[in-house]
């Protein structure tokens, strides 16, 4: 997870908190000295491109005031997580209970003694109902279809360490075949049922790029206890309950939608940049392709670290912003990413989705950054075997380390 030229503190776990990762991006800025650059609590109202082809930032201060300046390029890296999406359920007016989005959720505090239904099981809903059910009667997690949850650890080591260069050698169904199996050996090493993630349906078929399994070792525990149990998708709201689309009905006072959420940019004139459903149409995912001044930190979701993805982009914008590498032409980045997006909906993959190497290396190598391997024969069993790190992207090219 760690950013290539600054690591991460020997002493924190594995898989670090929240305060530790927020410690460590300030630690990230102090480090470097460049904490005087950034200017806090600026709220951005509006970005223009002017006719000489640069950006009029438009911002709101924090004496209420509002300030015009002119930059000669603009990073979006708002992320996806801006307009929060709630589903509508039949007799919802009805529903006289609390309901909320995951975008306002703090901590548990306040779920005390309630019975909880948590709506949606990515990160957000996986790591809700684990702090939640600590403190609840009972959580109810439901999905609209079974749900691969991954262990924090295969065989001893972090699971995304299975993704390596050598592993991408075998053809992709092996690879899921392998990675499976790996995770039910850790399901039956924890004395877990598997069938609790799908009661009275089928599990889906295990793939890292269609079915998304959640990072979730301490919510199987929960579920194993019965502290949280796995439900299907949600049929009606009534006054004091909730049924389920298998008709069985649970007692629920609180809510929280865990439904994801779609992307808003309200300072963007919505001509600058094409949205489609929930996904925004981007070069790689980072350039609209008309407006090379522009990029998109972010935008996109992936199984395993966003930093490393969202440092590696920051690189390339910042080397197209210096003039040091140009992007192709608009009608040539257009038709890559026709390409692309037909090609992930042909294979029931989102549109925003990227398989964690293959994106990092594919960027790599339009700056030039791509590690070599003959050129570290050293680093070879570390490169080919080892996990992926944002480091092993300054051994090479441009910004070596």
């Amino acid at each position: 997870m760690a950013f290539s030229d600054f690591p991460f503190p020997d002493t924190l776990p594995e898989f670090p908190g929240r305060a530790d990762v927020r410690q460590y991006l300030d630690d990230y800025v102090h480090h470097f000295g460049f904490q005087d650059r950034i200017r806090l609590n600026t709220g951005v109202e509006k970005l223009s491109p002017t006719a000489d082809g640069h950006w009029q930032v438009t911002t709101h201060q924090v004496d209420g005031t509002s300030l015009v300046e002119t930059f000669d390029a603009v990073a979006v890296c708002s992320g996806l997580y801006q307009q929060p999406a709630i589903p509508h359920y039949p007799g919802v007016e009805s529903y006289q209970g609390l309901a909320s989005h995951s975008a306002r959720y703090k901590g548990p505090e306040g779920f005390e003694d309630r019975n909880v239904l948590v709506v949606g099981v990515g990160s957000s809903g996986a790591d809700i109902a684990t702090e939640v059910s600590k403190v609840a009667r009972q959580v109810e997690l439901s999905t609209r279809r079974g749900v691969w949850f991954l262990p924090h650890t295969l065989g001893g080591r972090p699971y995304d360490h299975n993704l390596t260069r050598l592993s991408t050698l075998l053809p992709y169904r092996a690879r899921m075949f392998f990675f499976r199996h790996l995770v039910l050996r850790e399901y039956r090493r924890m004395g877990f049922d598997w069938k609790l993630l799908a009661p009275a349906r089928t599990m889906p078929v295990f793939d890292v790029l269609r079915a998304r399994p959640v990072p979730g070792s301490e919510l199987l525990r929960c579920i194993a206890a019965g502290a949280v149990t796995v439900r299907p998708e949600v049929a009606r709201l009534e006054p004091h309950q909730v049924v389920f689309v298998d008709g069985v009905p649970a007692p629920v006072d609180t809510i929280v939608y865990c439904t994801g959420y779609g992307p808003g940019f309200s300072f963007l004139d919505p001509s600058l940049i094409q949205v489609s459903g929930d996904s925004v149409v981007l070069y790689k995912h980072v350039f609209p392709s008309h407006l090379p001044n522009l990029a998109f930190i972010s935008l996109c979701t992936v199984a395993g670290p966003l930093l490393p993805v969202a440092e590696i982009q920051s690189r390339w914008a910042a080397r197209v912003f210096a003039g040091k590498v140009r992007l192709p032409p608009p009608a040539e980045m257009e038709a890559t990413i026709r390409r692309q997006w037909a090609k992930q909906l042909r294979q029931g993959i989102h549109p925003m989705r990227v398989q964690l190497l293959d994106y990092m290396d594919e960027v790599a190598r339009v700056i030039g950054v791509r590690p070599s391997l003959l050129r570290h024969p050293r680093l070879i069993p570390r490169l080919v075997a080892g996990p992926l790190t944002a480091a092993q992207y300054r051994l090479d090219g441009p910004g070596k380390l």
